[in-house]
């Protein structure tokens, strides 16, 4: 069935026929459709992410049939009320055809829902290549969920909002008239880009060309800090598989951390990037003459300048962006620079540098060629932290009318990362159930598990020794 003449996505989306909808690609998703590879390929950046969970109902344990029928459906009402979850990243645009019958939405549930009884979500990780579409996977045995997605679609904060919403889908499923709905109503509800929600419009011409000139330049050092990696090593092709070492960090050392930063008046990212960077410092040093300049990006979250909108509006896409940063750690206490760090990423945009939004799109533009060669080379490790997972999803989603007695559905573990094709770590933070993650994904053709978690470890002993943190026997970390 057509849509309903009086039905339109947001203005950034072309209907190109009769149930064909394209949007042209924001100034961050231009970078992720240059580095994009065919579906069924390894490709870089794209996010993973899974969890653990059980269903209590009245100590009845669903079957694995049962939990898949409701796990499916449950990704159905997903899709009908972001229809964008179902969206196509072609080359030329973000593509999404709306389904005329039950018939197409059961052919989209067989493509993008995946049961598979014998495998764990390591090996889904670790095999991980580009999905045609985003693609939900049920592991029964493990009791495990895994996403695995594109950029295009989804990003950290997105991946959070994936697993509330789901899980909120689980406990409260909509009536089948809904679900199966297809007259084109859905499409009211494709969502704009940051591209749409940002003014990026240059104030005066040539001005955001310039900007990103000048944002870029301190990533160029003469002496740089970064991982040291052999010749040869680098001159090795990427490994098809994926690789991670997570340390989650105790109850009692999270609490440490938390309250050590607060009475600092330090963010904990602030801290952990310090760490990181005198982490690498320290490991570049056993090999040659240490760097004195690290230089990399920040991930910013955009949706805090968006304008105010309902609950639903921004929770998934790609709304985040990356920003150079660059410091310099000799002769600066462990506090001094985490402080400068937590300066540049607490600052408000919109106030401390009014012309950024403009030259967002250069900026990003001007990166392309250095992803898009054929060997990638630079090893200085990325940071990425998710924050408190716990603000974004709860341990626990009731069934029904939200009394635990009918029954809920627990989140036991969650964990999250995205694929490297070249010779860098990618390092991410997050807090979950009062306790640290330190998660590092990696490409195994260029570090060894044991030199990925002995530079762990180091990052551990920095971020400890920098915030004057004792840890006492039993208050340590495990390894997952």
């Amino acid at each position: 069935m057509a849509s309903p003449s009086n039905v339109k996505p947001y203005s950034s989306w072309v209907q190109e026929g009769e149930h064909r909808y394209t949007q042209l690609y924001g100034f961050q998703e231009v970078l992720y459709n240059a580095i994009s590879a065919p579906p069924g390929s390894p490709a870089l950046f794209l996010p993973f992410s899974h969890v653990t969970f059980k269903h209590v109902k009245g100590g009845d344990r669903l079957s694995d049939h049962s939990l898949a029928l409701c796990i499916r459906i449950a990704w159905l009402q997903l899709r009908q009320n972001h229809p964008q979850l179902a969206a196509v990243n072609l080359r030329e645009a973000k593509t999404y055809i709306s389904p005329s019958s039950r018939t197409e939405l059961e052919e989209w549930l067989d493509a993008t829902f995946i049961v598979l009884p014998e495998t764990t979500a390591n090996e889904i990780w670790r095999n991980a290549v580009k999905p045609r579409q985003l693609t939900l996977y049920f592991l029964p045995q493990e009791r495990q969920l895994c996403l695995l997605g594109e950029h295009h679609t989804i990003d950290g904060r997105g991946l959070m909002n994936f697993w509330d919403r789901l899980f909120r889908a689980l406990g409260s499923p909509q009536p089948d008239e809904v679900l199966w709905k297809t007259d084109g109503s859905e499409v009211s509800r494709l969502p704009p880009r940051s591209d749409d929600l940002l003014n990026l419009e240059e104030k005066s011409p040539g001005c955001g060309v310039l900007r990103a000139r000048e944002m870029l330049l301190p990533l160029k050092s003469p002496s740089p800090i970064h991982l040291p990696i052999a010749e040869h090593q680098l001159a090795r092709p990427f490994s098809r598989k994926n690789a991670s070492v997570e340390l989650r960090l105790s109850v009692a050392m999270t609490r440490a951390i938390v309250s050590t930063c607060k009475r600092q008046r330090l963010g904990v990212t602030a801290a952990w990037h310090a760490a990181i960077i005198l982490a690498t410092q320290t490991t570049q040093a056993n090999y040659m003459a240490p760097g004195t300049q690290f230089s990399g990006f920040a991930n910013i979250d955009l949706r805090r300048y968006f304008p105010p909108s309902s609950v639903d509006a921004y929770v998934f896409n790609n709304h985040s962006t990356i920003l150079p940063f660059s410091v310099r750690p000799n002769g600066k206490s462990f506090t001094y620079l985490a402080r400068e760090i937590n300066n540049f990423l607490s600052r408000d945009l919109s106030s401390a540098d009014p012309e950024v939004w403009s030259a967002l799109g250069p900026m990003i533009q001007s990166l392309v060629p250095g992803f898009t060669v054929p060997h990638l080379t630079d090893t200085t490790p990325a940071v990425s932290s998710l924050g408190i997972i716990d603000t974004y999803i709860a341990s626990s989603y009731p069934n029904g009318n939200g009394r635990r007695d009918d029954g809920y559905w627990e989140i036991e573990h969650v964990w999250f990362g995205d694929t490297v094709c070249g010779p860098w770590l990618e390092c991410f933070m997050w807090s979950w159930q009062d306790q640290i993650s330190l998660n590092t994904v990696y490409n195994p053709a260029y570090h060894t598990h044991v030199e990925v978690d002995k530079f762990l470890q180091v990052v551990v002993e920095k971020f400890m020794d920098g915030l004057g943190i004792i840890i006492r026997e039993g208050d340590g970390m495990s390894k997952i």
